[in-house]
């Protein structure tokens, strides 16, 4: 059992505007809990195999009848799934690519999604890190397929404590067209840094 499932995304480091927000829960969260089991993977550093037909076969059949490399990728499936299961809270950290979830987070989830098996008990806290603005009334409203998908997949399999923390506008002052949301990206930065603190806190 761990109190803490940590999945690190964006491969940009400490010019991260997603791990910069995590970096503000996982400071508040260890000062409350002391002492506390952590597993962390951090996808750009050590991605996530997608699921390839060896690796679904595996879950359909016997395991005396299984080979060797079927054994494995299984094993390593497992693993993934006993991780979610077992964590009091699961805390993810990405940036959205192109509308939607980077590939290195869809691979994860793909391997999580194990049926009968994967069963969420513990809170799930996702931070994500948009370039521009999807809300109501922006441009592209409706374009972010990226949060209401990863509460549904979060949903789907058990979790009933599910908070989106949600930072915009991270383009602004790298794209020229954006420069008028300087500002905007600031504040809106600053607030998720405030939602996430006050999450782990909770």
């Amino acid at each position: 059992m761990s109190d803490l499932l940590h999945i690190e995304v964006s491969p940009l480091g400490n010019h991260s505007i997603s791990r910069s927000i995590s970096k503000e829960f996982l400071a508040v969260f260890t000062e409350k809990n002391p002492g506390a089991v952590i597993v962390t993977r951090d996808l750009a550093e050590d991605s996530i195999p997608h699921l390839d037909g060896e690796t679904i076969n595996a879950g359909y059949t016997p395991e005396a009848s299984r080979s060797a490399s079927m054994l494995a990728k299984h094993e390593f499936r497992t693993t993934l799934v006993e991780e979610v299961n077992n964590a009091k809270h699961i805390l993810i950290s990405t940036p959205m690519w192109n509308f939607a979830v980077p590939s290195v987070l869809k691979a994860w989830i793909d391997q999580i999604m194990m049926p009968g098996a994967t069963k969420v008990t513990g809170k799930v806290t996702v931070i994500v890190s948009q370039g521009g603005s999807y809300a109501e009334g922006a441009p592209r409203a409706g374009w972010d397929w990226q949060t209401g998908y990863l509460k549904q997949v979060f949903s789907s399999i058990g979790a009933t404590d599910i908070e989106i923390i949600l930072s915009e506008f991270g383009l602004a002052g790298v794209v020229p067209a954006m420069a008028d949301f300087v500002e905007h990206k600031s504040a809106s930065i600053a607030a998720a840094k405030s939602a996430a603190k006050e999450r782990a806190a909770a």
